[in-house]
């Protein structure tokens, strides 16, 4: 064999190892993101799973509230929480404190103070929410989705 030839052979040796190994990586990635990112090929959604009671709302009483997001780096994003009471959103779980977390697999849970109904907003981590709203807002801007369900009764 001379030179030619075993450079020949060493660059198509190169390339099928490139292509058995770093392809199918390449492939798997793209079905199966990391968890960090949800699966960002999806329409960004958010989800409520865990309802709170429907109540009067007021500084007392606190229940958890729960749900799920996909479709976004969850990193860069946020919850934002009302709950509705006395014909005003109010936002949850304090005015001082109103965004909520997104884990590494989508989930997020924080307390609200009780209301008839709550909305959950996602959002990009640089949104400023108002502490009261007579309406939710639209979906534009730095709010990705929105979902509002009623209290438990």
């Amino acid at each position: 064999m001379n030179s030619g030839n075993i450079k020949q052979s060493a660059i198509s040796c190169l390339w099928l190892i490139l292509a058995t190994t770093l392809v199918p990586q390449v492939f798997s990635r793209a079905q199966n993101p990391s968890p960090h990112q949800g699966n960002i090929s999806a329409k960004p959604t958010i989800s409520i799973t865990g309802v709170p009671h429907a109540g009067q709302g007021g500084t007392g009483r606190v229940e958890p509230i729960s749900g799920v997001v996909k479709g976004v780096v969850f990193a860069s994003h946020k919850v934002v929480i009302y709950a509705f009471a006395g014909e005003t959103w109010w936002v949850q779980p304090t005015a001082v404190n109103p965004l909520t977390d997104v884990d590494n697999v989508g989930k997020w849970e924080t307390d609200t103070h009780l209301g008839n109904s709550y909305a959950a907003l996602l959002v990009r981590d640089a949104f400023k929410p108002p502490a009261t709203i007579d309406a939710l807002p639209s979906v534009q801007g730095d709010v990705i989705a929105i979902v509002r369900v009623a209290g438990v009764r």
